[in-house]
């Protein structure tokens, strides 16, 4: 099974949010919880300049993922291609998972009383398609590669991976968490 990787060039996003809009839609998510989000930083002055930059942010699909710890019915597992899903009938709501998750990446959804989080998409993934959140993303930031792509994609630029997410830019050094 090909290892899929998201990856964020954090130069080219624009923040108009049609990741967000996009993962609600494609995911049915309901007002409030957002298993994307765009984290806005700055402004700040660098070399007597402003600057802000658009963090997307999602579930990072982590190579040992905390959060299957914390959920007392094992309904949090890693796929075969490295995705973390929810057995969404499997979950009871407690929310031990969301206060594990280190990165506030699963978020609780009062209507359907159940927990959810970015999966990347798996259906679509599955079925030849990118994960919504790419398809829609008018800036080109968002990018879904095999593994075995990854450095031929990235080239020279600044990078840090964490699990199945690879955060890139060529104008800002990254380092690993």
């Amino acid at each position: 099974m090909v290892k899929k990787i998201l990856v964020i060039n954090l130069d080219q996003c624009i923040r108009c949010y049609a990741c967000e809009i996009a993962c609600k839609q494609e995911n049915e998510v309901s007002v409030g919880p957002r298993w994307c989000r765009v984290i806005t930083i700055g402004p700040r002055r660098i070399h007597k300049k402003l600057v802000m930059d658009f963090v997307p942010t999602m579930c990072f699909q982590c190579d040992d993922p905390v959060c299957a710890n914390f959920c007392p019915t094992n309904a949090i597992r890693k796929g075969e291609n490295g995705i973390v899903l929810i057995k969404e009938d499997a979950c009871t709501g407690c929310m031990s998972c969301v206060i594990g998750c280190p990165y506030g990446a699963i978020h609780f959804d009062q209507k359907k009383g159940k927990v959810g989080k970015c999966n990347l998409c798996i259906n679509r993934i599955d079925g030849g398609l990118d994960p919504s959140c790419v398809q829609h993303c008018i800036g080109e930031s968002l990018q879904i590669i095999a593994e075995d792509e990854l450095d031929h994609i990235i080239g020279n630029r600044h990078k840090v991976r964490i699990g199945q997410v690879c955060y890139t830019s060529g104008k800002w050094r990254l380092s690993d968490v």
